[in-house]
């Protein structure tokens, strides 16, 4: 099978996109040809066939095979690139699958609503409407996205990390959030208002929130404020981004990774955490309730501070079952988002879609 993934990345490693798109291409080129072609052109480490991507773009000028796929796949859908490149796939009687990593769920069309509305009704509307199908990354994800007929679920993996926790603290419980500084997306908002109902009970019981994020768009300076406001220093640190093996160590001397999103795609923050064996406190919007709960590997709230703040409560009083729920993050992350295991489902998932695809053209 010969596929062509198509996306605008720059190989960031504080946008869930950038870092999973590549994972899902070096994934899948053990199994089948892929190219890559990267609208900003901007070369990704671990891709083997990259290919240039030019303004007036032709299946004719790709070398083969790649100039004669069997499927495209967009990821993400707000692209007016990609207006122009669909458009020669219709032309050619390929089909393509659009990965909208979340951009076309109800939460996040929300967000920017009238913007949006816009630029789906004069844009961006044929290009999902002509799609072959969505894949969405979650069930929920899936339920919640109100565009096209035609969706499947192909989620995101991880790779399981050699190092595992192995203890957990006793006199004092370390919190800890590693992710974008998007107070209304992420929910910081959400999460820093319930640590603010429950001030007392957690300084009584030693407990302390590390937050930790990129600056950009004035994110940092906003959620320090929020934090200000609600006198929560000696409560929440806030820190800057962190990689590789600092990132490792605070994962690993953390009690309980939190993650209280409105609105997600797949959290591939959530999915680390789990990786290491670190229980998770997360909301129903990052849309991994259902597996923390079945593999009781964490807790799940409600998306709003009142239930953010009973189940913080909650997680502390359970010292007793950290254990038992850090062995359950682990065997969870092995046998539901292991990349090897994800990939070999989403080209088999791919098969399906170009057999269909072609039975009806």
């Amino acid at each position: 099978m010969v596929i062509l993934h198509i996306s605008c990345i720059v190989g960031s490693p504080y946008r869930g996109v950038d870092v999973v798109v590549p994972q899902h291409i070096i994934t899948q080129q053990k199994i089948a040809d892929i190219a890559f072609i990267n609208i900003n052109n901007t070369k990704i480490e671990g891709i083997e066939n990259q290919l240039a991507y030019t303004r007036k773009f032709s299946l004719s000028n790709l070398p083969l095979p790649f100039s004669k796929p069997d499927i495209v796949i967009f990821h993400e859908a707000y692209r007016k690139e990609y207006l122009t490149i669909s458009a020669e796939l219709r032309k050619n009687k390929i089909p393509y699958v659009i990965v909208p990593h979340g951009e076309l769920s109800a939460g996040a069309q929300k967000k920017k609503w009238l913007k949006k509305k816009l630029a789906n009704l004069l844009l961006f509307n044929r290009l999902i409407k002509n799609a072959a199908a969505i894949q969405c990354l979650s069930q929920i994800e899936l339920d919640t996205t109100n565009f096209g007929e035609k969706k499947f679920i192909g989620t995101n993996g991880i790779h399981i990390p050699t190092q595992k926790k192995d203890k957990f603290n006793t006199d004092k419980t370390e919190l800890v959030y590693i992710g974008r500084l998007d107070a209304y997306h992420k929910g910081l908002d959400l999460l820093i208002n319930a640590v603010s109902g429950i001030k007392n009970f957690l300084v009584s019981n030693n407990c302390t929130l590390h937050i930790y994020g990129p600056d950009f768009a004035g994110r940092y300076a906003h959620v320090k404020k929020m934090i200000q406001d609600n006198k929560l220093e000696n409560l929440i640190t806030l820190n800057h981004e962190i990689l590789g093996k600092k990132k490792e160590n605070v994962l690993l001397n953390s009690d309980i990774f939190l993650q209280t999103s409105r609105f997600e795609g797949m959290p591939m923050g959530i999915l680390e955490a789990l990786s290491y064996g670190i229980p998770c406190l997360i909301t129903k919007g990052t849309n991994l309730g259902e597996f923390i709960n079945e593999y009781n590997s964490g807790w799940v709230a409600e998306t709003n501070s009142e239930s953010i703040a009973q189940k913080i409560k909650q997680a502390i009083l359970d010292k007793d079952e950290w254990i038992n729920k850090s062995q359950n993050a682990v065997r969870l992350v092995k046998k539901i988002f292991e990349w090897n295991t994800i990939s070999k489902e989403i080209i088999n998932q791919y098969k399906n879609i170009i057999d269909k695809f072609h039975s009806i053209t």
